[in-house]
């Protein structure tokens, strides 16, 4: 199994958009996370994470 460092600053970017997802609702679906990542990834171009399906 292969392991990737995600940066602290993206961890907490990411957390902060699905709590704020999941408290307007919504639930917390592998779309919902992927659209979290593109969010990070386009404002934070030089530590765009990706995403392997």
């Amino acid at each position: 199994m292969e392991q990737r460092h995600i940066p602290q600053q993206a961890l907490e970017y990411l957390t902060h958009c699905l709590r704020h997802a999941v408290s307007n609702g919504q639930y917390l679906t592998p779309a919902l996370l992927e659209e979290a990542i593109a969010a990070y990834s386009a404002e934070h171009p030089q530590q765009a994470i990706q995403i392997q399906h």
